[in-house]
């Protein structure tokens, strides 16, 4: 079995992600492996509350260059969760 945090990386705090929680909407960056039983599982056990519906994005790694170096960036995974009204959420 795979424990929460090796499915859950972080929570995204960003201005979009904020929005968002006002509709009852967590965003979380989660490991590129994991599928969404998975990350349904890990959510309402961290949270301790119901999870609605889940979508995933998966972002593909990028170029970056620094000076004359050249190397990439990790690709990511960000989960948008979406709880149940009325169920506790974590603040």
């Amino acid at each position: 079995m795979t424990k929460i945090f090796d499915v859950i990386r972080k929570p995204l705090l960003t201005e979009k992600g904020q929005i968002l929680r006002e509709k009852n909407i967590q965003v979380f960056e989660v490991a590129t492996w994991a599928t969404k039983h998975q990350i349904k599982e890990a959510v309402e056990l961290l949270l301790q509350s119901k999870v609605k519906g889940i979508r995933t994005v998966r972002i593909p790694s990028r170029t970056k260059r620094l000076g004359r170096f050249v190397g990439t960036s990790s690709p990511r995974k960000k989960a948008y969760v979406e709880l149940v009204e009325g169920a506790p959420a974590s603040e």
